[in-house]
């Protein structure tokens, strides 16, 4: 029997409920990606998706739930990208509660959308690119994978203008959100992208109660 690849792109795939009798067993899927053990699972979120003390309780709990589903990814793999797609709403969570409302509409409701919250951060000093230990790696990545596709295509790499990485959160964060709130169809992710929403949802949430922030 061929491992149940969750691929949604794939006609004729679904993801089914597990049965009783395998809910303690590792979902075989797992078994594509070998140098990712459990051990390493755990290695990775408690190094890179800790929240720090000063981070209110409840926002806390939020985040460390939805850590706590990635983990579980190991045993029913479509959790990978449910964690992923709850890291959002942990970052949307903590910037409201972190940037009250300064009114409401007429319904009595924050009109801010997540756009605006993360703006409000950034002019708050709240959010700053010095703020995420992970970006040095993102850009050594994004280089990386300029430079390969340079060298396949056989022509010199794009010039890649830095432009500041709390801008392009800002422009896709919301974006990726919104296509996670209001799917047309399943998308299945592995672990390492799923695992890299965490890390960066943990960084923002970080810096929003940062101790110097004056806030």
């Amino acid at each position: 029997m061929g491992l149940p690849c969750y691929d949604s792109l794939r006609e004729g795939t679904v993801a089914t409920i597990k049965s009783k009798e395998q809910y303690f067993e590792p979902d075989p899927t797992n078994k594509l990606f070998p140098l990712l053990s459990l051990d390493v699972h755990y290695e990775m979120v408690l190094q890179y998706c800790q929240i720090h003390e000063d981070v209110p309780e409840d926002v806390r709990s939020y985040f460390n739930a939805v850590v706590t589903l990635y983990l579980y990814g190991w045993l029913y793999y479509p959790f990978f990208t449910l964690a992923s797609e709850r890291s959002f709403f942990a970052v949307e969570m903590a910037l409201r509660k972190r940037l009250p409302p300064k009114k409401l509409d007429k319904k009595g409701r924050d009109p801010r959308f997540l756009g605006d919250l993360l703006r409000e951060a950034k002019d708050a000093g709240l959010m700053r690119d010095e703020g995420f230990p992970s970006l040095e790696n993102r850009r050594a990545s994004a280089e990386e994978s300029n430079q390969h596709g340079a060298e396949i295509l056989g022509r010199d790499p794009e010039p890649q203008h830095e432009v500041p990485y709390v801008d392009v959160l800002i422009r896709a964060f919301p974006w990726v959100r919104n296509r996670f709130a209001h799917p047309n169809m399943q998308s299945i992710m592995p672990p390492g992208p799923a695992l890299d929403g965490l890390i960066l949802a943990a960084e923002i949430i970080n810096q929003l109660w940062a101790k110097a922030t004056g806030l």
